[in-house]
């Protein structure tokens, strides 16, 4: 699948582009029964339900799987998704490298995740992340939250978040005059955004849905690990 010259102007110019139905409702309801069945298996390496000052957080009981492809044979599979990889390939300009998966369950009441930049996590350049809708995703259970064109303020300082709308406890300090964009997405849809775009979710206020969501990481073959400026790492508010 070959991007358009206007897709690839808008991920550079905004830092994010959505391409619709990239897996198909089929595979995104397989997804479903497949992640719920291993989520009832019992605990997980890595396994988070986040912070643990709100224990009513429903995340709690439906904790975030990550690295799945290490020991889940389809984790593998959709997360070298041919087309998915040659998308990747094509907005970061060098050859993906997949660095990690995760799923997100979401259930109603769930808090979401504080505004963050990915780099400031894992400190690697190229970094890309690839959301992909499970369920319908919009306002009412705490859709993806962009900021269109901050991947190009760089790395920004890292501050506490408020974990009683946030199941972690660090967020980006937000630059003045910045806007958030709301991103409504169907199942199979997918989000790719610059390891520098601010983004994340707030809580899903409904109380019959779920906004389950499979996210990989990808580095490029080429990328290079960083030393994050003092303040810029959410390690160094833990600390």
């Amino acid at each position: 699948m070959r991007l358009s010259e206007a897709q690839i102007h808008q991920y550079r110019e905004a830092g994010f582009l959505v391409v619709s139905r990239l897996f198909d409702t089929e595979t995104a309801l397989q997804m479903i029964q497949h992640y719920m069945k291993r989520r009832a298996e019992g605990p997980k390496s890595g396994d988070s339900g986040g912070t643990t000052d709100h224990p009513e957080d429903p995340n709690h009981q439906y904790p975030r799987m990550i690295n799945m492809h290490n020991w889940d044979g389809l984790t593998g599979e959709w997360a070298m998704q041919a087309t998915m990889l040659e998308l990747v390939e094509q907005l970061i300009d060098d050859k993906p490298v997949l660095r990690q998966t995760m799923l997100y369950f979401k259930p109603p009441g769930g808090r979401g995740q504080a505004l963050h930049q990915d780099e400031q996590y894992i400190t690697i350049d190229p970094l890309i992340g690839v959301w992909i809708a499970l369920d319908k995703s919009d306002r009412s259970v705490g859709q993806m939250v962009v900021v269109p064109g901050s991947h190009k303020r760089g790395l920004l300082q890292v501050e506490a978040a408020d974990t009683a709308i946030s199941f972690t406890a660090v967020q980006s300090v937000m630059p003045a005059g910045v806007e958030e964009f709301y991103v409504d997405m169907e199942p199979g849809d997918a989000l790719f955004f610059d390891g520098k775009t601010i983004h994340g979710s707030y809580m899903n206020e409904s109380n019959d849905r779920w906004r389950r969501s499979f996210i990989c990481h990808y580095i490029g073959e080429n990328a290079e690990d960083f030393d994050p400026p003092q303040g810029k790492h959410v390690s160094h508010l833990r600390h």
